[in-house]
């Protein structure tokens, strides 16, 4: 029998729409890569990992991955972001965001909220703040992500504009 996409409740569905944009292209370039080695760790993002976290500068990424028995591993990368303080305080603003603490953006608070028991925080501790820019930069522009609004490299036309509201 087959089902009508809008079986969930009313309006429900169209929570969950994501658009992403898949450009190979910016994959391949070697210019966009990173020139220096990253050592990336993946954690659940709960309250409870918060003490996992280094108090290092670092880069991270917010990744979706559903967890749906007797099936291979899917990765939908939603976030790339920075921080010149320490990756375990970002962490720890973050799971404030989620509970909707002070002012949290809102494609990002929704991200936290929707994908809660699905949602991973990879990251990467990064010594030298010159180069946390840079592979933030670098790995925003290779992927543009749904959820990051600023693409130093990337103009986005109007008809593309809906990708990133």
């Amino acid at each position: 029998m087959p089902f009508d996409i809008d079986f969930a409740k009313e309006g429900e569905i169209k929570l969950h729409i994501k658009k992403f944009l898949l450009y190979p292209v910016f994959w391949n370039d070697s210019n966009k890569h990173i020139g220096f080695n990253l050592r990336w760790k993946k954690i659940k993002f709960t309250k409870a990992n918060a003490n996992k976290i280094p108090s290092t500068m670092g880069i991270y990424c917010f990744v979706v991955k559903p967890k749906v028995p007797n099936f291979f591993e899917v990765n939908y990368l939603f976030y790339i972001g920075q921080t010149q303080r320490t990756l375990a305080i970002r962490y720890k603003e973050y799971l404030d965001d989620q509970l909707g603490k002070g002012k949290p953006r809102t494609k990002v608070f929704k991200m936290l909220k929707q994908y809660e028991n699905n949602l991973y925080f990879y990251f990467t501790t990064i010594g030298v703040s010159a180069r946390v820019d840079e592979a933030e930069e670098k790995l925003i522009n290779i992927f543009i992500p749904h959820i990051n609004a600023k693409i130093s490299e990337a103009t986005i036309s109007p008809e593309l504009q809906y990708l990133y509201e």
